[in-house]
């Protein structure tokens, strides 16, 4: 057993406790003021933060409100980067536990940001901090960066690359086990279109949180003849595709449930318009509006690998594309405009492609709609001789017993921020993730040994 854990044995419980009192900040991006381009909300678990470290002997700056960074005192001309974020994605509905809480039930931490990323970031902090009471001696200067808008355009690295300087080399904590290696591209469109409406209908249509969440609730809502419409539901069996339906006022809501997940892995979620759009598709609404729902079930309905866009269904020896239709609005009821569409994806494409053919082709089937280019990254990769993953390989066969194989994902970590960076944790091999989930959690147990390897990590990477 190292020193380090033995260390980190002995401040379990107030890892809990920080990790708790952070979680109950709700980070969420809002509108910016002065000294906090994110919102209050996130400045608070910035400050909060950089107060913790602080207190356990770390020098810390606040980049402006767009990021922090924490290490020791006696700066190394090299720097290893630990790279964590303390935004996250809203919380959605139907949580049984709260999520700005922190409930701590049965050995697990519940709440929004548990494992993406508060709860990664809370295990470097005391990894590092178990580094120094350890006597570690530094080769490199380990330093952790704080970001505050991972969640939503990286604002938060570009200006910190702008102000400070990016590390050489790093890992990012915010994914699986063993080594992610190597990271898809990343491409947000938005496309919108106006629409006449129908002579018989009128129809609005909701959903979604955040493009790269797979929504797990959309509505439509339907004015005009609704009788022969609520015929058609009768026989319909609605339960089972987790919709139901109100009259109100002569109109008439239908409800889809979903379950989210992250738009990386968007067939580990259960899409809500899926279901919505081919009820309503069904329903044979007609005119304009009808034409658009037909086309959209074309695009998008289980069919999450782009095979309903033509051109879209591409791979490479690092994985295959993905696609999420994460958020639509159509009409004025729920507050969009009265006569337009507009519909947000998230794409995640192979290595070996670039963002202009996944646009080309979107534009291709979405002719004569207007495409907004919004969020994109580039593919990222480290080689898998790098030191940085041979020296991640040797710790985690240290922690986990087995080799560490080197992955790609769809996800995209501050890891593509670093000229040489991975993503290393946190999620154990083989289990699906709960980040962007209801019911986020992560156990004490794993709070607790994340700590531990991202010690030895650090330790490996930038003592010896």
């Amino acid at each position: 057993m190292r020193e380090t854990d033995r260390i980190i044995d002995g401040c379990a419980q107030e890892m809990i406790e920080c990790l708790r009192e952070i979680i109950r900040i709700p980070s969420v991006k809002e509108q910016p003021a002065p000294g906090a381009p994110f919102g209050g909300n996130i400045n608070k678990a910035l400050e909060y933060t950089l107060s913790l470290c602080r207190r356990l002997g770390f020098e810390t700056a606040n980049v402006d409100g767009y990021a922090g960074y924490a290490q020791f005192p006696g700066q190394k001309e090299e720097q290893l980067g630990i790279l964590c974020h303390l935004d996250v994605v809203p919380a959605g509905e139907g949580w049984l536990h709260p999520p700005y809480e922190g409930v701590y039930e049965n050995g697990v931490i519940y709440g929004r940001g548990a494992v993406d990323d508060k709860g990664p970031a809370i295990s470097a902090i005391y990894a590092l901090a178990a580094l120094k009471r350890a006597g570690a001696a530094f080769r490199r200067t380990p330093r952790i960066i704080f970001g505050c808008d991972e969640e939503s355009g990286w604002e938060c690295m570009d200006y910190y690359a702008s102000k400070i300087g990016m590390p050489e080399m790093g890992f990012s904590p915010d994914a699986d086990y063993p080594i992610i290696n190597t990271e898809k591209g990343i491409y947000h469109a938005q496309l919108k279109k106006k629409i006449s409406r129908g002579e018989n209908y009128s129809i609005s249509i909701h959903g979604g949180t955040r493009a790269n969440v797979v929504p797990d609730c959309a509505q439509a809502y339907i004015k005009g003849n609704t009788a022969p419409l609520i015929e058609k539901l009768n026989d319909y069996d609605c339960s089972e595709n987790n919709l139901s339906y109100i009259v109100k006022e002569g109109a008439l809501e239908i409800t889809a449930k979903g379950i989210s997940a992250h738009a990386s892995q968007p067939a580990q979620g259960q899409n809500a318009f899926f279901a919505l759009l081919e009820l309503l598709d069904k329903l044979s609404l007609g005119g304009e509006e009808g034409h658009i729902i037909q086309m959209l079930n074309c695009a998008f309905i289980n069919k999450t690998d782009g095979s309903g866009i033509p051109g879209l269904k591409i791979a490479d020896e690092f994985g295959a594309l993905t696609i999420n239709l994460g958020l639509l609005d159509a009409g004025d009821y729920y507050g969009g405009q009265p006569d337009e569409i507009s519909l947000t994806v998230d794409v995640r494409f192979p290595v070996s492609y670039n963002y202009q053919y996944v646009e080309n082709q979107i534009a291709k089937f979405f002719h004569g709609w207007s495409l907004i280019r919004g969020h994109v990254q580039l593919p990222h990769h480290t080689p898998e001789e790098h030191e940085l993953i041979q020296a991640l390989k040797r710790v985690y066969k240290e922690y986990f017993g087995r080799e560490g194989k080197c992955l790609a994902i769809g996800g995209g970590t501050y890891a593509r921020a670093l000229k040489t960076g991975v993503a290393f944790g946190i999620t154990p091999e083989g289990e699906i993730s709960p980040a962007h989930n209801k019911e986020e959690s992560i156990t004490a147990e794993q709070l607790i040994l994340n700590a531990k390897v991202f010690a030895a990590a650090i330790e490996e990477l930038a003592c010896k």
